[in-house]
């Protein structure tokens, strides 16, 4: 009869997981703890409605939706969560009621209290290990509560090998069930992630296309006018000369501007060189330790020697100097960069982080986007350009951020041999 009720329950554990696979298009929706954390709490309450009732216990999969509101969607998904179940509990009935409050909190600590080192983890495998130990916890705690409830009313010596028997059953279905659901979370977010850049890409070759056709109109113009300055220059002195030196630096920028678009179109990639990214994040920090200091920034570096990449040079420096100065620019005054780098999966990954205001999660998934800017002043060209030439040497740049807590990009660029023999030596 418990195996039979489990089933259902089992069943009653993925409606949930269905219903954000139907949100996760919805991208004002899919994120709202409350809201899941609502839809996972109707889900523990139906548990507990078809539970087994044994030992005057409540039998059920309550925990799973529990341990899933509180790791993927937060403390506050989590808190609605085991509202609603206790208000759901008391008026099932009084039965052993010290006992399931009793057992509803401790289980919804231990997710609350790995839940930041699980958000930290991009693993799949390691995510769902570590749903799988909530369950162990969740089992581990409806044990010993049973035990101490079975032993103080004298029922533990009637019935100590049934008892046995249905706690082991129980467990063992409670962590298949929570590793299954957790298996479906995060396909469900790889897929959703997937989406995200295939439709961040579409919209960034659209743009650059025309960026770039737009560019090359341009650019000729420009030409012609930078040729005839550069002649009228040769002729002038005192003011007349500064005022043509002026406008042809004005010229160059504009040059410059123009080359960013058409990278943003198709970056190229120019000649490669082996190079020490140690060295060039030294020579970043270097190069913008006068900005800081003008802010009221400081920088702090953790940097692992010998990892090397092969890649254009001028390219990379280009997208990492504009990364790091993003991030002094949201520290603002009396704020702190930090930059590492080291080895993660078998890439060099470089970690800049800033304690500045951050960005809301509509804003970050806008990140690299062109026309786009937290900035007052602000096109978000750099920013994509940024992107597009991480991508087209084989890396990855991800950024998080949380209002008020700071935003943290996380580069990853292929090693070089150099880098795997030392990693491995």
């Amino acid at each position: 009869m418990l195996v039979d009720k489990l089933l259902v329950n089992i069943f009653l554990v993925f409606v949930p997981l269905l219903v954000y696979s139907a949100l996760s298009d919805h991208r004002h929706m899919k994120h709202a703890p409350l809201l899941m954390g609502g839809v996972l709490g109707v889900s523990s309450v139906l548990c507990i409605t078809f539970a087994y009732i044994w030992y005057g216990l409540y039998w059920d999969l309550r925990y799973v939706p529990l341990i899933l509101s509180v790791l993927y969607f937060g403390p506050k998904a989590g808190l609605l969560n085991i509202t609603v179940m206790v208000l759901v509990r008391i008026y099932v009935g009084p039965e052993s009621i010290q006992v399931g409050l009793l057992s509803m909190i401790l289980c919804y600590l231990g997710p609350f209290l790995v839940r930041k080192r699980f958000m930290q983890i991009k693993g799949m495998f390691l995510r769902v290990g570590i749903n799988m130990l909530m369950s162990i916890w969740a089992s581990m705690v409806m044990l010993i509560i049973l035990l101490i409830h079975s032993w103080a009313n004298g029922k533990l010596d009637k019935d100590e090998i049934e008892l046995i028997k249905i706690i082991f059953g129980f467990g063992v279905i409670q962590f298949l069930s929570v590793g299954a659901s957790s298996f479906w979370m995060e396909f469900s977010l790889e897929r959703e992630e997937m989406r995200r850049k295939i439709r961040q890409a579409e919209r960034i070759n659209t743009l650059g296309e025309l960026a770039a056709s737009m560019a090359h109109e341009v650019r000729n113009p420009l030409t012609v006018i930078k040729g005839f300055l550069q002649m009228v220059q040769s002729g002038l002195e005192g003011k007349n000369r500064r005022y043509i030196a002026l406008a042809l630096a004005e010229v160059d920028r504009a040059e410059r501007i123009i080359s960013d678009y058409l990278n943003l179109s198709r970056p190229k990639i120019g000649k490669t060189e082996l190079m020490d990214l140690s060295g060039m994040v030294q020579q970043i920090v270097l190069l913008l330790k006068p900005m800081a200091t003008k802010q009221g920034v400081r920088l702090y570096t953790e940097l692992r020697n010998e990892i090397y990449v092969h890649t254009d040079r001028n390219q990379l420096l280009q997208a990492l100097v504009h990364v790091t100065r993003n991030a002094i620019e949201a520290a603002e005054d009396g704020g702190r960069v930090y930059i590492t780098l080291a080895i993660q999966e078998e890439k060099a990954c470089l970690n800049i982080r800033d304690n500045g205001k951050g960005m809301s999660q509509e804003h970050l998934e806008r990140v690299g986007t062109l026309f786009f800017s937290t900035k007052e002043v602000g096109t978000g060209l750099g920013t994509a350009v940024s992107f597009r030439i991480i991508e087209a040497m084989d890396g990855s740049i991800r950024y998080e951020s949380e209002p008020g807590v700071g935003t943290e990009v996380t580069i990853l660029l292929p090693l070089a041999q150099e880098s795997l023999l030392a990693a491995e030596g």
